[in-house]
């Protein structure tokens, strides 16, 4: 859902990108079908798309939020196209005044990086947009080396604002250019490459740290007895604990504090989320929130 194009040469290098992710939801069988349609070009508009997916009883949602390329210094672009299920596929282009790389990139490790020198062109795309991108570059490509960075925006800016009627770009596009030599290339891109990994780890951690959460959210009491009252306090029965706060690492507690009219030998109780004393309305008051143990 893609279409990325960059060109390095001697007077420096041009990365375009369009902003286009779409997400399938539905029937496997079904699902390869609609995709196969949209990416070999069957698929004329976004109409078609749409009616298409409701025949096939697909559900597709359209983002046009996600940059593709970008300047990652005043000598280095980049551009990166990806595919996220069980794994993450990544493919990454990185361009500097006269040269490149490609990089394959699989979940945390970079599976092939491929560095090349003098100028050339690098696209990007699902097999139709790939070769339509590759028909209009002939045209011109061999005059880039001899072009102000300019001129060759306006090439690729033109190649998006011709397919951009295809349903896998969206109708904005970035487009960014450099014009100075990056000596020290490699370790840009070893830097920016960690930087994902840093990101990967902590999206990790975060999806960890949400799942503790929901767990202890579906562990909350509704109803049931939970303890007694003992010396003023409230101790809680074997199967459940009392946290201070809903986190991924709460402190946990058998004995809690608890303000109301009860007395020792009193059972409370949580009806409907609400704590109060066994056979009473007299409601019972505490900090903490009674969970289920986990």
């Amino acid at each position: 859902m893609t279409l990325v194009i960059c060109y390095y040469g001697n007077n420096g290098a041009v990365i375009g990108g369009d902003r286009r992710q779409i997400f399938f939801r539905g029937n496997e069988q079904n699902r390869k079908l609609l995709e196969e349609k949209l990416y070999n070009g069957e698929i004329k508009s976004e109409e078609e798309l749409y009616k298409l997916a409701e025949e096939l009883n697909i559900k597709i949602i359209i983002e046009d939020n996600r940059e593709k390329v970008r300047k990652l210094s005043d000598s280095v672009v980049v551009g990166e196209v990806r595919s996220l299920g069980i794994d993450a596929k990544r493919r990454r282009v990185y361009a500097t005044k006269g040269k490149c790389a490609i990089l394959e990139i699989l979940n945390d490790e970079v599976t092939n990086q491929i560095i090349k020198e003098g100028f050339g062109i690098v696209v990007f795309g699902n097999k139709f947009l790939k070769k339509k991108a590759e028909e209009e570059l002939k045209k011109t490509a061999k005059l880039f080396p001899m072009m102000p960075l300019k001129n060759i925006e306006e090439t690729i800016k033109n190649i998006f604002e011709k397919f951009k009627w295809n349903p896998t770009l969206s109708k904005e596009y970035d487009i960014y250019s450099v014009n100075k030599y990056e000596k020290n290339f490699e370790e840009v891109i070893k830097k920016d490459i960690e930087e994902l990994f840093k990101y990967r780890d902590k999206l990790r951690q975060k999806l960890i740290d949400f799942g503790k959460v929901m767990t202890i959210v579906n562990k909350i009491v509704k109803n049931g007895e939970i303890g007694i009252i003992k010396d003023g306090k409230l101790h809680l029965y074997d199967d459940y604990i009392a946290i201070d706060k809903i986190d991924p690492n709460p402190n946990v507690f058998k004995v809690i504090e608890v303000e109301g009219d009860f007395k020792d030998g009193d059972i409370v109780v949580i009806e409907n989320g609400d704590m109060k004393i066994k056979g009473t309305n007299k409601k019972v008051m505490t900090n903490y929130i009674i969970c289920h143990k986990f």
